[in-house]
């Protein structure tokens, strides 16, 4: 070997051990960076005219596995639907109040019945009566503060939809941005390893909202598409469109009046989740906010509303007391009025107190006894009337529509039966979570075991640097040496 090719090799040598030290420093450091993947150093010999001549380190590649990556996302989105969808079952079930619970709707209906038995005992006792009266009122106040709670719900996922969207458009022309610049950086290099982490950050960011897949294309460029084939980066940006609402109303379920609450777009194509167009989106945290706003919390207002109409219905019957007009609301009303069986959405909302009992309204707590309709005192010892509002209250009657049961229930147990479909979706939902919420785990921990940063073994990595730069710079001391020595010759 010449001294000039022992020189050129030992430079390469040089050359090469920067690159890789400043590598496994970007490395370190970026250690807990979110979204950084290892860099590693493509190296490979030199050969000049068959022989070897140093050594070539010029590429700087991400160490990860796409498909891994790719799969981690599905997961993410699968786990973004669960989560939320899981999350708005364990507040309604937890509002509502299972049977054994001293809070919720149930427990407010066993007060109520078990007020109703010790009046009928004792029908002149005025505090009886008025623990009547005051149990009644609570119910109502049961049914009012779960449908608000529920509407609340509702619009809540419909701000989260409109957020998601925003930041979903936003990481969109983000990617276009790359898209633009990448093809002038020198392929796999370290600048470009640094823009293609930033892409795969806002990429997971999309795909954690709508599951998607990223299609590669010259100059290091990718495609976006939803998983059901709408583009939503090719080349330009299609945006997702979406209108908030300012408040949606309880008897409205989508998409029954057109835009009110709104779908999802990518300019005409409908890819509203649960719409049952062919692009629609099934997965991702977009489809759980729209499972909650228009199934979950709909479902939900039904069944309340159809417990809410069946108490008034049931306390509405002219024979349990004949002071009252005929067809006018019992203690239980609707704003005001009878149920009406053809409007029953927001009855949960609008029932009531009857003002003839209620004495914030100028009601007398004494016509619980003497009936609604009374204008003089009965006879204190009569329980006649309460003993058939008790009945109406304990007798078994068909589930009404919309409550999601069927067969006969007492009012108690028609609530029951219902806290017993909410908490059997609850821990359903649960379970589906979890699930999913271990499948991303573990495929996160593959992507962190595969592309993440090994401090231990960067360090290692250092000393061997240090040691191959030495042994390099050492090759070029001698020569250094030699090349003096026969100058001085």
């Amino acid at each position: 070997m010449t001294l000039s090719s022992a020189l050129s090799n030992a430079y390469s040598g040089l050359v090469s051990t920067s690159l890789r030290a400043n590598v496994a420093s970007s490395n370190i450091s970026n250690a807990n960076t979110p979204g950084y993947v290892k860099r590693n150093v493509l190296s490979q010999e030199a050969v000049l005219g068959g022989t070897g001549s140093g050594v070539l380190s010029n590429n700087v590649e991400r160490n990860q596995d796409l498909n891994l990556s790719r799969a981690r996302r599905d997961a993410d989105a699968t786990a973004g639907k669960s989560s939320q969808v899981s999350a708005s079952y364990t507040t309604l079930n937890r509002e509502l109040g299972a049977p054994g619970a001293d809070f919720g709707l149930f427990s407010s209906l066993e007060t109520l019945e078990s007020a109703f038995k010790d009046l009928s005992a004792t029908p002149e006792s005025v505090s009886l009566q008025n623990a009547v009266v005051s149990a009644a009122s609570e119910t109502t106040s049961q049914f009012n503060l779960l449908g608000e709670t529920a509407q609340t719900m509702r619009e809540a996922a419909d701000k989260n939809i409109s957020s998601e969207v925003e930041t979903v458009n936003r990481a969109l022309y983000a990617l276009q941005n790359i898209n633009g610049n990448i093809g002038g950086i020198k392929p796999n290099s370290n600048e470009t390893a640094a823009i293609e982490d930033e892409r795969q950050r806002l990429i997971d960011q999309i795909s954690s909202i709508i599951p998607i897949k990223d299609i590669p294309r010259g100059n290091g460029q990718v495609d976006i598409m939803t998983e059901d084939g709408v583009f939503l980066l090719a080349g330009n940006v299609s945006e997702v469109s979406f209108q908030p609402a300012n408040s949606i109303p309880n008897t409205v379920r989508y998409p029954e009046i057109s835009g009110v609450p709104s779908g999802l777009f990518v300019g005409t194509q409908d890819i509203t989740p649960g719409s049952g167009k062919s692009q629609a989106l099934s997965n991702g945290s977009l489809a759980g906010h729209f499972a909650v706003r228009d199934k979950i919390v709909p479902e939900f207002l039904d069944g309340l509303d159809a417990l809410a109409g069946d108490l008034i219905t049931r306390f509405s019957d002219d024979s349990l007391d004949t002071t009252k007009a005929a067809g006018a609301p019992g203690i239980f009303t609707d704003a005001g009025n009878a149920f009406d069986p053809l409007l029953p959405r927001g009855a949960a909302d609008r029932i009531s107190l009857n003002a003839a009992i209620d004495v914030t309204q100028g009601g007398d707590i004494s016509k619980i006894r003497d009936g609604l309709g009374s204008t003089t005192a009965g006879d204190v010892g009569d329980n006649s009337i309460i003993n058939g509002l008790l009945s109406a209250l304990t007798s078994s009657q068909s589930a009404p529509g919309g409550s999601g049961l069927s067969g006969s229930y007492t009012v108690s147990g028609l609530a029951a039966g219902f806290s017993s479909l909410i908490g059997e979706n609850t821990l359903r939902n649960d379970a589906i979570n979890t699930g999913a919420t271990a499948r991303q785990t573990t495929l996160q921990d593959a992507e962190l075991e595969k592309s993440g940063v090994d401090t231990d073994q960067e360090l290692q990595s250092l000393l061997l640097i240090e040691q191959s730069y030495a042994a390099n710079a050492r090759v070029i001391q001698t020569v250094s040496d030699m090349m003096d020595r026969l100058l001085a010759i």
